[in-house]
């Protein structure tokens, strides 16, 4: 057996989280670089600012998720999902515990509301902000699947 087919689900899980994460962090920090220039003319100094900030908490928490994959490596056992496992670590000399949510949730939360305010801060026409949501509103409603849909009774094949 190869390294590949020893691997169980939540090992497979946790690289590719790693993974992600890292990926988001690259891009985090090339939105920073290309929003903190001059190539780009905000609508405003301080949505500019509050982009910057974003993504600065972003670029922070993600260092911090990629610090705590490999504790999380080292410390699963039996637990269902990589986001219930419960690190330990020292930081000058005090024990803390943690959870890999605790790091992703603001570095995906914070990205998101940076590129939003990109967005919003770079747009001419301001009306197009609240149709687009709106828009996007709309389709997450209405994208939902049917309820006989997304329940499947444990050996029933999907039809």
């Amino acid at each position: 057996m190869g390294v590949a087919e020893t691997k169980d689900a939540k090992e497979t899980a946790l690289e590719e989280f790693g993974k992600w994460s890292n990926y988001l962090l690259v891009t985090t920090v090339a939105a920073t670089g290309w929003i903190a220039s001059k190539n780009v003319s905000f609508t405003s100094g301080n949505i500019r600012s509050a982009a910057i900030a974003c993504l600065g908490v972003s670029i922070v928490s993600g260092i911090f998720t990629l610090a705590l994959v490999p504790l999380v490596a080292q410390t699963m056992k039996i637990e269902s999902s990589i986001y219930r496992v419960k690190v330990e670590y020292w930081i000058f000399g005090h024990r803390y515990h943690a959870f890999l949510t605790q790091a992703c949730c603001p570095q995906h939360v914070f990205f998101i509301a940076g590129i939003t305010l990109y967005c919003v801060g770079t747009v001419e026409q301001q009306w197009i902000v609240p149709a687009v949501a709106a828009l996007a509103a709309i389709y997450g409603v209405f994208s939902k699947r049917q309820q006989d849909q997304a329940v499947q009774t444990e050996g029933q094949p999907n039809t």
